[in-house]
């Protein structure tokens, strides 16, 4: 099974970077590239799913992210069943990095197996990847982080 890795130094704190995986509408809408048209009220509990829409420029495909593991601002492992762009499998994991954090994004096709696997689900990889990097790039430019208070 062929997969994309791709590694993320963040100058922002681990719960920071949380914050954005948490919230479905930014996270599906931003990486994705369309607004979740049915948000989860447990996202992104074990099992929870949000139906949403996966955009290439003027092409819109109805999809669907189920989440098969998380682990509170620690790791989120989905499931992402894009109709004929291919099922893939799309991790996130997040790690304390010095002052910031080290965010590690895996996607990989689910289905079906053998070389079409790949070749079905690369354009959308390639999509999620320049996605994943420009939503952490607008936390990098934009966010601000509360000060955290100082215990005596």
């Amino acid at each position: 099974m062929t997969s994309m890795v791709q590694h993320y130094k963040v100058d922002h704190s681990p719960e920071d970077v949380w914050t954005l995986v948490e919230d479905a509408r930014r996270y599906l809408g931003r990486v994705m590239g369309g607004a979740p048209t049915r948000l989860p009220d447990a996202w992104p509990e074990f099992g929870s799913s949000a139906q949403h829409e996966v955009c290439v420029g003027p092409v819109r495909k109805p999809a669907l992210t189920i989440v098969r593991h998380c682990e509170h601002a620690r790791s989120l492992r989905m499931e992402i069943r894009g109709g004929w762009l291919g099922t893939l499998g799309l991790d996130v994991e997040v790690r304390p990095w010095g002052d910031g954090t080290f965010v590690t994004v895996q996607e990989y096709p689910l289905s079906p197996t053998g070389i079409l696997s790949f070749v079905q689900s690369l354009p959308l990889m390639v999509l999620l990847r320049k996605r994943h990097r420009r939503l952490l790039l607008e936390l990098d430019e934009s966010h601000t982080t509360t000060a955290r208070p100082k215990s005596s």
